[in-house]
């Protein structure tokens, strides 16, 4: 005899972090495809991503389930943002997936994610040719 699931799946909520306008529009639409995402935002910079990501510790506990970090930005580094997001609370940074989501495959850019406890996985842009599904059930 087969048992129904009545459990709920959780909604996601999605902080893409990218200075591409384009990156953001073609992973946002990737994303969107799956199933419970409740909510995909888009920040074009680590210095705004970080404004917004205070101001839902200030508001709201309702933190983003998964960031997916672009490295490659002018005024703020991916890394940078890294530097600046593990001093806030862990609140937030426990509860946050982050994956370096970049263009560059340079070694020394994986290795150096990979000092970052907080950074589950370095992905190579396109978003589309990872499981975001596995992704997003990656505990």
């Amino acid at each position: 005899m087969n048992q129904v699931d009545n459990t709920m799946a959780k909604d996601i909520n999605i902080l893409l972090i990218d200075d591409s306008d384009v990156d953001n529009f073609i992973n946002k639409a990737i994303i969107s495809k799956e199933d419970n995402i409740s909510q995909i935002t888009t920040m074009s910079s680590g210095r705004e991503a970080l404004a917004h990501l205070k101001h839902i510790i200030a508001t709201t506990d309702v933190y983003p389930d998964i960031i997916f970090l672009d490295i490659k930005m002018p005024g703020m580094s991916g890394f940078e943002f890294l530097d600046e997001y593990i001093t806030l609370p862990n609140d937030l940074t426990n509860h946050c997936k982050v994956y370096i989501l970049s263009s560059s495959m340079d070694n020394l850019d994986s290795e150096k994610g990979k000092e970052y406890s907080v950074v589950k996985k370095h992905l190579t842009k396109p978003l589309a040719h990872h499981a975001i599904s596995n992704l997003l059930n990656d505990d």
